[in-house]
C-alpha cells in the first residue's frame, strides 16, 4: 500500500472516530469511550503527520503533497470544532441535570413527552438564576451541598481535561515541529562539515599548484638563461671568434706601437741593427744559393732548393715586417 492510500485510509479512520465521539453524548459511559477516541484520533493525527514528512522528503514541490497538508489541517480544525461542539453539550447537560435537581423543570406532557412552551423554559431558567445573590432563608443540608460541590469539581474537572488534551495535542505537534527542526539542522550541519572538508582539500590543491607553478617557473627561467648561454657560444663560434680575434690582435699591435713609438733609444737602436744583420743574411744567403745553383746542373733539385730559399726568404720578410 501507498502513502497516498495510507493518508486516504487514515482519513477515513479519523472521521470515523469524530462520528464516534459524537455519539457519545447519548451514550452512558461517554467519558471513558470519548477518552479512548480522543487518544485515538490524536495517535491517528500524528501518524499523518508522519506519513506526510515521508511525503515531502520522497517527493518535492509535489502539488500532492500540498493537498494532504491541506487535508490535515483541515482533520485539525474539524477536531478542534468537535471539541468545542462536545464542551457546549456537557455544559447543556449539566444545565439540564441542575434543572432536574432542583426540580424547577417545566411541566410536561405524558402523551407527547414534550416541552409545552419554550417560554416557560426560560422562566423557569431565570427563575433559577434570579435569586443567586440573596441570602437563602432555609439552609440546605450537608448532602446537598456536597452534591453542589461536587458538580461544580465535576464540571470544572472535565473542562481541564478537555483543555489539556487541546493543549497536549498542540504541545505534540510542537514537538513533532521541533524534532523536523533539528533533523534539518542535523542535515545542515553535515552539509557544512562537507563544505569545510571540501574547502580544505582545496586549499591543498591550490597549495601544490602554486608549488609546482614555482618550480616551473624556476625550470623556465633556467632553461632559459641555458639556451641564450648556447645562442651566445654558438654566435661567438660562428661569427664573433675571428673579429675578436682581429680586435684584440689589433688592440695589442697597437700598444706595441705605443711602446715602439714611446720606448727608450737603445730599444730602438737594437731593432734596427737586428733588422739590418738580419737583412744583411738573407741577401748573403741568396747570393750564395744563387752561385752553387748556377754550378749545379740538376734542374729538379734547383728547382726544390729555390723553393726552400723562396719560403724561408717569405718568413724572414714577415718576421722584418713584424718586428
Amino acid at each position: 500500500m501507498d502513502i497516498q492510500a495510507r493518508l486516504d485510509h487514515l482519513q477515513k479512520i479519523i472521521y470515523a472516530d469524530f462520528d464516534g465521539l459524537l455519539s457519545t453524548l447519548n451514550g452512558q459511559d461517554d467519558d471513558n469511550s470519548a477518552t479512548t477516541i480522543r487518544a485515538r484520533i490524536n495517535q491517528n493525527l500524528l501518524e499523518f503527520k508522519d506519513y506526510l514528512r515521508i511525503m515531502k522528503s520522497i517527493s518535492r514541490g509535489d502539488t500532492n503533497y500540498r493537498i494532504y497538508e491541506l487535508k490535515y489541517k483541515s482533520l485539525k480544525q474539524k477536531y478542534r470544532e468537535v471539541q468545542l461542539h462536545l464542551n457546549e453539550e456537557q455544559q447543556v447537560k449539566i444545565q439540564e441535570y441542575r434543572l432536574k435537581h432542583f426540580n424547577v423543570l417545566p411541566d410536561i406532557d405524558t402523551n407527547t413527552d414534550k416541552v409545552t412552551d419554550e417560554t416557560t423554559l426560560q422562566a423557569t431558567r431565570d427563575q433559577l438564576f434570579s435569586n443567586r445573590s440573596s441570602k437563602k432563608t432555609a439552609e440546605a443540608s450537608i448532602a446537598q451541598q456536597i452534591n453542589q460541590q461536587n458538580t461544580k469539581i465535576t464540571s470544572s474537572l472535565q473542562k481541564s481535561r478537555d483543555m489539556l488534551s487541546t493543549t497536549i495535542l498542540q504541545s505534540e505537534l510542537n514537538i513533532d515541529a521541533i524534532d523536523q527542526q533539528t533533523k534539518d539542522l542535523a542535515k545542515l550541519n553535515e552539509s557544512f562539515i562537507q563544505f569545510g572538508d571540501l574547502l580544505s582539500k582545496s586549499k591543498g590543491i591550490i597549495k601544490f599548484i602554486e608549488k609546482q607553478d614555482k618550480q616551473d617557473r624556476q625550470r623556465i627561467y633556467l632553461s632559459m638563461g641555458f639556451f641564450i648561454l648556447c645562442c651566445c657560444w654558438v654566435l661567438y663560434r660562428r661569427v664573433l671568434r675571428r673579429p675578436l680575434k682581429i680586435l684584440f690582435w689589433s688592440l695589442f699591435k697597437i700598444f706595441n706601437i705605443f711602446n715602439w713609438i714611446l720606448g727608450t733609444g737603445s730599444r730602438v737602436k737594437t731593432t734596427d741593427v737586428d733588422v739590418d744583420t738580419l737583412s744583411v743574411i738573407i741577401s748573403t744567403t741568396a747570393a750564395v744559393v744563387s752561385t752553387i745553383l748556377t754550378d749545379l746542373p740538376d734542374d729538379s733539385f734547383t728547382e726544390t732548393l729555390e723553393e726552400i730559399v723562396s719560403g724561408i726568404t717569405t718568413t724572414s720578410a714577415r718576421l722584418a715586417d713584424e718586428l
